[in-house]
């Protein structure tokens, strides 16, 4: 099967609701029917591959239209799955992969005086920007290099001190390398947050504050609220008119 282009994977994401009820006229689940979603590889005690959708529902391929067994653990990926069953075995469902994008994840990183040119700081496009699982989502368009693959990087900037008002700060930066075209890229890179159950929050945690250098707008903040640990979605401040148009 033809491997789809992220960009598609991701205008289906945008318009199909993770996992749902995808029933036809008869019991059971549709095989012509298929849901598009961010999901997480795990791998069991026998190496043997399956995913975690970032509201925690697990998926055991039963079945499969591309090869996947390479894929390691903690890989994202955009994946196209047609559910074939509900609970069982343990898992939420039993699926069928029928083809895969991975995502670019990295860890946050701590800026500093030595690292700053190095990470940069270059305007891009930000298309959305959103926390889901124990990641932060960022979906952005550059121009495209020739050469030099651009940076993105999500960081805590040591050299700065923001306001102690109950959110975790970071700033996604962005490096062209001094090397862009004339054409458009859409791209979706994903922060790994670290084990959330696990960090030692106080009761007054109220989530994180975004800085982006935004090619349409400037600097500005995007808001991601956390509520409490228990909600696995959570509100994002929209980034309004940040769309539209080529990059500068």
């Amino acid at each position: 099967m033809k491997k789809f282009n992220l960009y598609l994977l991701l205008l289906v994401l945008a318009f199909t609701p993770v996992l749902q009820s995808c029933l036809d006229d008869n019991d059971g689940y549709s095989l012509g029917n298929y849901t598009v979603a961010l999901a997480t590889v795990k791998t069991d005690a026998g190496n043997s591959v399956y995913f975690v959708l970032d509201n925690g529902e697990t998926l055991w391929p039963a079945a499969s239209f591309v090869s996947y067994k390479g894929l390691e653990n903690g890989t994202r990926i955009i994946g196209n799955f047609t559910i074939l069953s509900d609970v069982q075995n343990g898992f939420d469902h039993y699926v069928r992969l029928n083809d895969y994008s991975k995502v670019l994840t990295k860890n946050i990183i701590n800026l500093t005086e030595a690292n700053k040119d190095s990470i940069g700081d270059d305007p891009v496009r930000v298309t959305d920007l959103w926390r889901s699982g124990n990641y932060i989502n960022v979906e952005f368009d550059m121009n495209l290099p020739s050469v030099q693959k651009h940076r993105v990087n999500l960081v805590r900037n040591t050299m700065k001190e923001y306001p102690n008002d109950g959110y975790t700060y970071y700033e996604f930066r962005y490096n062209d390398m001094n090397d862009i075209t004339d054409y458009i890229g859409h791209s979706l890179t994903s922060f790994w947050l670290g084990n959330l159950e696990l960090m030692n929050m106080t009761p007054d945690f109220k989530g994180w504050k975004i800085r982006i250098n935004s090619a349409v707008n400037g600097e500005k903040i995007i808001v991601i609220d956390y509520k409490t640990k228990q909600q696995k979605t959570v509100s994002v401040e929209s980034i309004t008119n940040d769309t539209g148009g080529k990059m500068n």
